[in-house]
């Protein structure tokens, strides 16, 4: 009985925190011009390991700065066989509204 407790206490720390992580995405496209995404790939598999966000209201500090913590990413955490793709800088929602 208390261990499945604690399953399920886990379950909702681990999904609870997605959710905390999401909502901080949704409120800095309020706040901010521009978005920019970085995808951390594997060499060897092809696939994608993570996704960075960088949020700026100028669209080249946006770039600078995803690029910059994907690259700090991998030296910290000591990664090889592993590439940082731009995959670009889109306009966030704030802007997106206001030219409606």
């Amino acid at each position: 009985m208390l261990k499945n407790i604690i399953i399920i206490f886990f379950y909702l720390i681990l999904f609870g925190c997605e959710n905390i992580k999401n909502n901080q995405i949704i409120d800095n496209e309020q706040k901010f011009n521009f978005k920019s995404q970085v995808n951390l790939y594997s060499n060897e598999e092809k696939k994608i390991i993570k996704k960075f966000f960088s949020f700026s209201n100028h669209e080249n500090l946006a770039r600078q700065n995803v690029k910059y913590i994907c690259s700090k990413f991998i030296i910290t955490n000591n990664l090889e066989d592993i590439n940082c793709k731009y995959m670009g800088t889109k306009l966030t929602e704030k802007i997106l509204t206001s030219l409606n």
